[in-house]
């Protein structure tokens, strides 16, 4: 008992400093009354989701009821097909009132009801299942020597909740390619809703470009990770997740506010990390290991791409970047609004139903620079960082300790990276 009560107040120190840094959504002059009524509330959720998931963990010490490992798998694997019938029902409602709404009635009634059922059976699933891959990501991070110990207790604890796909409201200006304070978002936004948000957030300031993404986890405490992926997948993004709150108590991610440089690095390190520690911690819950080919430089590799008459996305997106920067740096706007719109039918018409393509989007997605929408070097540069540490853990320990734009590049020299020529 008193190995968990050291473990309660622990969490509880973390709950509180992630609150204080709650922040991330600090909008500007005049979208407060905009976004206001439309914004998550995150103290609320996280204390709310706190005592909800350690409650169910006081009781199950108390009543020793916790499941079997065979009933546990069990219950991975029905929450996960839940999730699949879901979908499956979700579309079928949807396609049914593509039809003929009115002759619809009857299906749609039958589809809710269904929904409804699959929605409770997930919920009475759920604490369990986030337990279970809490506890497996935790093993992974405690045998890739990621965890710190203060006393009997690992740290930071992994922790996070099943919650729909939260909304971000994203600005960059119109003529660069810059991501602006975000505003979070409640996940239940209607679309129609979202599209006059953006028009009104852009009408605010006609420099400005708007849009609304979903994203598939929030590293508030607990995280908040989408329930719309495979076991695999949830692993990953939970874990993606718990390094943004190993990095908050490093100089890493205390910069995170800052933009620019320090969040793209933020947001890289903690997909590189999250997709090995996923990928361990899925080892250890199904038995399969997965087998990812070495990370080789850009200068060292040919790039692997279909013929150049299959519309590739990597590759048209990577374009459509280029393309838009060229624009942009002559000064020319209007010209790469016209152009974007051009692109963004154009993979419309591949099967890639882009809603809106405007600097916004690339501010967002190129956070992320192992994502196509980047042409940042950081990527390379922290992964040849990640090839000369050896272990995850020193890979992680390295990188941590920047807190300024220009040390990553000094990092990356030091262990070998070059600039593609």
């Amino acid at each position: 008992m008193r190995r968990k009560s050291c473990y309660f107040a622990i969490t509880g120190l973390l709950l509180l400093l992630c609150l204080v840094g709650a922040g991330r959504q600090a909008p500007t002059a005049g979208l407060p009354a905009l976004t206001a009524p439309l914004e998550q509330d995150l103290v609320r959720w996280e204390v709310g989701n706190f005592m909800k998931k350690w409650l169910h963990l006081a009781r199950a010490q108390v009543w020793r009821d916790a499941p079997s490992s065979a009933e546990t798998t069990a219950m991975i694997a029905e929450f996960f097909s839940l999730g699949d019938e879901r979908r499956r029902l979700q579309r079928q409602q949807v396609a049914a009132l593509a039809g003929d709404p009115a002759r619809a009635t009857l299906g749609i009634g039958a589809l809710t009801e269904g929904l409804d059922d699959v929605r409770s059976r997930a919920a009475e699933l759920q604490p369990c299942v986030e337990e279970a891959l809490e506890a497996a990501i935790s093993a992974a991070a405690d045998e890739m020597g990621l965890m710190r110990r203060i006393g009997a207790s690992r740290w930071p604890p992994v922790d996070f909740t099943f919650e729909p796909g939260g909304l971000v409201l994203v600005r960059s200006p119109r003529e660069s390619i810059r991501r602006l304070p975000d505003s979070l978002l409640r996940p239940d936004i209607p679309l129609l809703e979202q599209e006059r948000l953006e028009r009104e957030a852009e009408a605010l300031d006609p420099g400005i470009a708007a849009l609304i993404v979903r994203v598939g986890g929030v590293a508030t405490y607990p995280a908040q990770v989408t329930p719309d992926a495979d076991l695999h997948g949830t692993l990953i993004i939970a874990s993606h997740e718990w390094v943004h709150h190993y990095l908050f108590f490093h100089p890493l991610g205390r910069r995170w506010w800052d933009g620019g440089e320090l969040t793209q690095i933020n947001e890289t390190v903690a997909n590189i990390v999250g997709e090995e520690l996923g990928d361990l911690a899925y080892e250890k819950l199904t038995g399969v290991a997965v087998h990812r080919p070495p990370w080789q430089p850009p200068t060292l590799r040919a790039r692997n791409e279909p013929p150049p008459d299959v519309f590739d996305f990597n590759r048209e997106m990577r374009r459509t970047r280029a393309g838009l920067e060229a624009l942009l740096a002559a000064g020319q706007v209007d010209e790469a609004e016209a152009y974007l719109e051009k692109r963004r039918r154009l993979f419309v018409a591949n099967g890639h139903p882009i809603r809106k393509l405007n600097t916004a989007y690339f501010a967002f997605h190129g956070t992320y620079t192992d994502s196509p929408q980047s042409l940042s070097p950081i990527e390379p540069q922290l992964r040849s960082i990640r090839a000369e540490a050896g272990s995850l853990a020193a890979f992680l320990d390295r990188v941590a300790r920047i807190d300024a734009p220009g040390q990553l590049e000094g990092l990356a020299r030091d262990a070998g990276w070059q600039p593609r020529q």
